[in-house]
């Protein structure tokens, strides 16, 4: 890639920009000093540490603690890589350097932030507050607003501190503090809902990052976390995939495994929303590896993610597995819902939702994530006013933020009330408009979910046309190994067959796994590779297999695969989007 390149412009610049700096100041290290910052810009982690350790031979100073912390912690030990820089934050205080004492703590607060130890995190960033006092304007000031925003109980809090950041870099002319305030400030205006003013940020803090501003590679992870973060929450995805491979190509050529994980998490989500559900599996398990090896309190989000995956496949076990001692992280509160939605406690689910959205205030793109699952909370509940409240709040973000998805989901939720209150003629525009604009975003399971949906609202003055897009539906959902919303296709086709009086469909008798198997019969498969392909057991392959005999009234398993091949539901039908 060509940003590739740029990239390693960057680090040979800025590999004899800190030797140079080093020189300037003196090496007490007996130029070990400056051999480590020289490895460290250059991401050899291994030579860095070695280089280090020799100049704190020669004598203890903070920069050497410093730069011997950074590496140790790309390393992947972080427990001593947060010790070294704290011993560092001490020395650097002792020589009234400010900026770096600043920078320092910031740091360590961080750490200790995705950690979990939020009281240490307090501690440290009242420790950088100290650290300049009385020294008026200056870039230790812009760090400590960085990690101010980053504290921020609100949006519109985290848009300040950023944009103190920002301003203070500018005047110093810091290229490591503008690009990490630029990035900040535009994942910011996003979750605000102001996608076009965050991504301009965001951008601007890349280019600037590849144009040589950045001297710290911590630095330019961030910005790059931001910025995938940012489109993913956006719908943007064509976008995040391109950033998502840059983030690769970056984390593996610099050793960053750390940043590995996070940003796999991330693109996991991007190949869950566009139908890639194999490949967000591995990615997902890709990053879960990272974080246990390195910080095990940033997998929460995996974790999460993960839940929602085997949520969708109807593995509901797995998913309470994965969530079980997690119910008050925030990560997990969607994921938890979604599991109670599927479990029939929906009353439950709208609890949880019901918290996430009072800590979720004034990030449009959080609350629009939690408000879709919680107008079906609520119509499941049958609490039809309380679900109309939910999607015109929904319908008001959409307008106000002028995000894609977010309308895509407001008129989703739209079309369900409507139904809900037997309007069906008023549910057939929303569901249209929903399914138009799911589909612009290549997003299949939402796109069968506002079909679906579409055919509820048609069965009525068009019966053929809903079943072909109920049809349509289920091979979406069938394709993607979506069992849950497989099963809800196949109860609307059963309806509107019995509606115009004909027999219900084989597809609409079976249950999804008995849908799978079947498929795997008409492969020509045996009972026993049935068990391998499913990871169930070739006894249980075989209870399943004896059922859709059964079911279908057919004699043996050629007969089955041939029934199959008569009654699937077509793959293509109306393409009304």
């Amino acid at each position: 890639m060509e940003e590739g390149g740029h990239l390693l412009a960057r680090d040979q610049a800025v590999g004899a920009e800190a030797v140079l700096a080093t020189a300037a100041r003196g090496d007490p290290g007996g130029g070990h000093l400056a051999e480590g910052w020289d490895a460290l810009e250059g991401a050899q982690w291994d030579a860095a540490r070695v280089a280090f350790e020799a100049a704190l031979d020669a004598e203890e100073t903070p920069d050497a603690l410093d730069g011997l912390g950074l590496a140790i912690w790309f390393l992947g030990d972080v427990k001593q890589g947060i010790a070294a820089r704290e011993r560092a934050f001490d020395g650097y205080v002792l020589q009234r350097n400010c900026d770096d004492a600043a920078r320092i703590a910031v740091w360590v607060s961080h750490q200790h932030l995705i950690g979990g130890r939020a009281s240490a995190a307090r501690g440290w960033l009242s420790r950088a507050e100290r650290a300049v006092e009385g020294a008026g304007r200056c870039v230790g000031q812009g760090w400590v607003a960085v990690e101010r925003a980053r504290h921020a109980e609100s949006v519109e809090e985290c848009g300040e501190h950023a944009r103190r950041a920002m301003g203070i870099a500018r005047e110093a002319d810091d290229g490591d503090l503008e690009v990490f305030a630029l990035s900040l400030l535009g994942r910011t205006e996003v979750r605000a809902g102001h996608k076009t003013q965050g991504m301009q940020l965001l951008e601007e803090a890349m280019a600037a990052a590849s144009a040589g501003r950045v001297r710290n590679v911590h630095t330019l992870a961030e910005a790059y976390c931001n910025l995938i973060t940012a489109c993913t929450s956006a719908g943007e995805w064509e976008r995040a995939t391109e950033w998502c491979e840059a983030v690769d190509e970056f984390a593996v050529a610099h050793g960053t495994t750390p940043l590995l994980g996070a940003c796999r998490t991330v693109h996991a989500d991007v190949l869950l929303a566009t139908g890639r559900w194999a490949d967000a599996e591995r990615a997902l398990e890709s990053a879960l590896e990272a974080h246990s090896r390195y910080v095990p309190q940033m997998g929460a989000p995996t974790i999460a993610t993960m839940a929602e995956l085997r949520v969708r496949q109807g593995r509901l076990r797995e998913a309470e597995q994965l969530l079980v001692g997690r119910e008050e992280h925030p990560e997990s509160l969607r994921a938890l819902a979604l599991l109670r939605i599927a479990q029939n406690q929906s009353n439950v689910a709208a609890t949880l939702l019901e918290r996430g959205l009072l800590a979720a205030e004034g990030d449009i793109v959080r609350t629009t994530s939690l408000l879709a699952p919680l107008v079906d909370a609520r119509l499941a509940c049958r609490q039809i006013v309380a679900a109309e409240a939910a999607a015109e709040q929904l319908s008001e973000l959409a307008a106000t933020s002028g995000i894609a998805v977010v309308r895509a989901r407001a008129n989703l939720a739209a079309a369900r009330i409507a139904l809900a209150r037997e309007r069906a003629s008023d549910a057939a525009e929303p569901a249209r408009r929903s399914l138009t604009g799911f589909g612009r975003l290549a997003m299949p399971l939402d796109m069968g979910e506002a079909r679906l949906e579409f055919a509820r609202a048609l069965a009525h003055e068009a019966p053929d046309a809903a079943r072909e897009e109920a049809r349509v539906a289920f091979a979406t959902f069938r394709e993607l190994g979506a069992a849950r919303a497989m099963d809800a296709a196949a109860a609307v086709l059963r309806q509107l067959d019995t509606a115009s009086g004909g027999r219900p469909r084989s597809y609409g008798e079976l249950t999804a796994r008995e849908q799978e198997v079947l498929e795997l019969l008409g492969m020509g498969m045996s009972n026993a590779r049935i068990a391998e392909t499913l990871v169930i057991s070739q006894k249980t392959a075989g209870h399943h297999v004896s059922r859709i005999l059964s079911k279908l009234g057919v004699q043996n398993r050629a007969e089955a695969a041939a029934h199959a091949a008569r009654s699937e539901p077509a793959a293509g039908g109306s393409a009304r989007i």
